[in-house]
C-alpha cells in the first residue's frame, strides 16, 4: 500500500517532506515511476510536485539573469520566446527520450535524475544475488575496486547549464538558496548512492537561472546515441561562447554521460579563449588527448567503456561545427551503429 500526497503550495511539500525523511518527491514522474513499475525501488509514501507558483514559467530576474521554472515541460522549452537565444538549452531538452515523454517531463526533473547502470537498471526485480550498492549490496559492478556506487550520470540538460556558468534555486524550510550548477553535482555521498545531489531531502529545485543571452553568446548541444530517439546519450558535448567582434572572450565546455556526473573541459575552454571563430575547428582538432581525459571509461551493453573516451574530440568537434553552422540548433547529432565503430581521425 502507497501513501500518495499532493500537496496544494510549496510551503506546505516542503513542510511534508521536513517533517517525513521516508517521503518521496515526484514532479513529471518519467524517472522514478519506471523503476517502481521495475520493482528496482520501492517507496511507502509519495509526494506529487505540481506546477507552483514558484516553479512555473520563465521571468527575468532584476539582475538580468532569466529564471526557468524546474515545473517547465521539456517540450515547451521550444515555445518560450525568452529561450530562443539559448540555442544549446532548446536543443538538449527537445532530444530527450521522445515526444511523448519531453510532454511529461520537467526540466528540473531532467537534472536532478538518478544515475543509470546496466548492471543496475538491467536488474530483475526477483533477483536475490549480486545486488549492487545502488540495490543496497556492497559492490560497484561496473568499477569492482571502487568503494562507491559509480553509476553513470546521463542528463542531457545539465552539461549545457555547467557550460553556461549558470545556477539553481532552491527552497527549504530555511528559505531559498542559490547553487552554481557544477556544484549541484560535487556532494556525492558514498553511503547513499540514492543521493547523489547537492540538495537536502527537505529542499525542492525551484528553478534555474540562466546568465543574460548577451553574456552566453553562441551555444550548441550535440549528443551520441545509437538512435535519434529515446535513447540516453552514450557521451554528449555542451559548448558556449562569448564573442567580441569575431574573437571568443568567455567559453564554457561540459561532457555529459561522462561520469558519475557532468565533465566540465576547462582545458578545452582556456585553449578557445582568445581565438578567432574560423580557427576553432582547427583547435578542436589538437584537443582530443586532452578531451579524453575527462571521460570515465564506463562500459555499457552497447560498447567497450575506452570507445566513449576515444569518441570525446570527435564530439567535440561536431559541437564546434554545430555553432558555427548557419542552422545552429536546427540539427539532431547522432550516429547511428554502422558508424559506432568508425575510426576516430
Amino acid at each position: 500500500m502507497m501513501d500518495v500526497y499532493s500537496p496544494k503550495t510549496l510551503e506546505e511539500a516542503i513542510r511534508l517532506l521536513d517533517a517525513d525523511p521516508g517521503l518521496k518527491v515526484v514532479a513529471g514522474g518519467t524517472d522514478l515511476i519506471p523503476r517502481l513499475n521495475q520493482r528496482l525501488e520501492s517507496y511507502d509514501k509519495l509526494c506529487y510536485i505540481r506546477p507552483y507558483p514558484e516553479t512555473s514559467g520563465v521571468r527575468t530576474e532584476e539582475d538580468g539573469r532569466l529564471f526557468v521554472g524546474a515545473s517547465v515541460r521539456l517540450n515547451e522549452t521550444a515555445e518560450i520566446p525568452e529561450l530562443a537565444p539559448y540555442t544549446a538549452l532548446v536543443s538538449a531538452a527537445t532530444h530527450v527520450a521522445s515526444y511523448q515523454i519531453r510532454n511529461q517531463a520537467t526540466i528540473g526533473g531532467n537534472i536532478l535524475q538518478e544515475n543509470r547502470c546496466m548492471f543496475f537498471n538491467n536488474q530483475v526485480h526477483w533477483s536475490d544475488v549480486n545486488h549492487c550498492f545502488k540495490w543496497g549490496g556492497n559492490k560497484c559492478y561496473q568499477f569492482p575496486q571502487s568503494k562507491v556506487c559509480m553509476a553513470l550520470f546521463q542528463s542531457d540538460v545539465a552539461p549545457v547549464l555547467i557550460a553556461y556558468g549558470a545556477s539553481v534555486r532552491v527552497r527549504g524550510p530555511e528559505g531559498e538558496r542559490e547553487i552554481p550548477a557544477e556544484k549541484l553535482y560535487n556532494s556525492w555521498n558514498a553511503k547513499d548512492p540514492k543521493n547523489q545531489k547537492s540538495l537536502a531531502h527537505n529542499e525542492i529545485l525551484t528553478g534555474i537561472l540562466l546568465p543574460p543571452a548577451e553574456e552566453v553568446g553562441r551555444s550548441s548541444y550535440v549528443r551520441w546515441t545509437l538512435r535519434g530517439t529515446f535513447d540516453f546519450p552514450l557521451l554528449s558535448c555542451a559548448l558556449a561562447v562569448r564573442t567580441e567582434g569575431d574573437a571568443v572572450t568567455r567559453c564554457g565546455i561540459c561532457f555529459g554521460a561522462a561520469g558519475i556526473r557532468p565533465q566540465a573541459f576547462p582545458a578545452g575552454a582556456d585553449a578557445f579563449t582568445g581565438l578567432a571563430l574560423s580557427e576553432l575547428p582547427a583547435a578542436a582538432k589538437g584537443l582530443h588527448a586532452e578531451a579524453a581525459k575527462r571521460i570515465q571509461p564506463f562500459r555499457d551493453t552497447h560498447l567497450d567503456g575506452n570507445v566513449r573516451r576515444e569518441k570525446a574530440g570527435w564530439l567535440l568537434e561536431a559541437a564546434v561545427a554545430e555553432l558555427l553552422s548557419p542552422d545552429n540548433g536546427k540539427h539532431t547529432w547522432f550516429r547511428g551503429s554502422a558508424e559506432l565503430m568508425a575510426p576516430v581521425e
